[in-house]
């Protein structure tokens, strides 16, 4: 059980937030340097929720290979009271363009009980191509090229990206593509738009949302299909406030818990 809570923990988060890829010269940042998103993580079994994590999204303000980038910072982490049993502490960190977004760099620290990797991926551009180094606990480093696609993301790039997008365009039940690279692949995916729905957060009020359904990819975690459910707000921010999605064994969600530094005030 802990097992699949600790997976959870990032992988969810971050799936709620892929949405489609589209020419960004037209878009304007929906964030700022300065924000920061936390999120309760909860694991649903045999009629009980457990609190099973946090995870926190941040922006910051880097240059990177002489150019300004934002960093985008996506952690992961169980409550302490399981880190005896499975203790987890994830870091993601992706450098992304000021201007559009395209990223140049993807890194991930992941440590889950008694297994860990480290990833490092630069993305060049120039030659459409992704240098990726990894290393797992002991074993020897993996160097890998995999090609870059057009409108390819990283995941963290790709959740900044995606609250830049106009989703007041797409009509109720429309699909719409999602290209994001993870593992040394780039999958072609897609989210079907559901309309608009009032959250009641219990902290944070009735907030009107834009509703979407992902195509998840089956795997140890996630069944396949259109499981997930995510309300983002459908304000100035666009940032997602709650998810929930059915997965192999249970179910799970996750809801804002707290904010600062947004680009205008949550509902605007």
């Amino acid at each position: 059980m802990m097992d699949r809570i600790s997976k959870a923990v990032v992988l969810f988060v971050s799936v709620m937030f892929c949405m489609n890829m589209q020419p960004v010269s037209a878009q304007i940042n929906k964030f700022k340097a300065g924000e920061k998103l936390s999120y309760g993580v909860y694991y649903h079994l045999w009629g009980v929720w457990v609190a099973a994590g946090d995870v926190t999204f941040a922006v910051d303000e880097e240059r990177f290979n002489n150019k300004d980038c934002f960093k985008f910072t996506g952690a992961g982490k169980t409550h302490k009271r399981y880190d005896w049993f499975y203790k987890v502490r994830d870091t993601y960190q992706s450098f992304a363009d000021v201007n559009g977004l395209k990223p140049y760099r993807f890194k991930r620290d992941v440590s889950e009980g008694d297994f860990y990797f480290v990833e490092d991926c630069l993305f060049d551009h120039a030659k459409d191509q992704i240098l990726s180094v990894l290393k797992v606990k002991e074993r020897e480093l993996k160097v890998d090229t995999s090609a870059l696609e057009p409108h390819s993301f990283d995941v963290l790039s790709m959740i900044y990206h995606a609250r830049n997008l106009d989703f007041a365009s797409y009509e109720v039940g429309a699909k719409i593509p999602i290209k994001m690279f993870i593992d040394r692949e780039t999958h072609p995916l897609f989210i079907r738009f559901l309309g608009v729905e009032t959250y009641d957060h219990s902290e944070f009020g009735e907030v009107e949302c834009y509703v979407f359904s992902p195509l998840l990819v089956e795997g140890t975690l996630f069944k396949s299909g259109e499981k997930m459910k995510v309300y983002v707000t459908k304000d100035s921010n666009f940032i997602p406030i709650y998810v929930e999605s059915e997965i192999r064994v249970g179910s799970i969600r996750a809801e804002l818990s707290g904010y600062e530094g947004l680009l205008a005030p949550l509902g605007q």
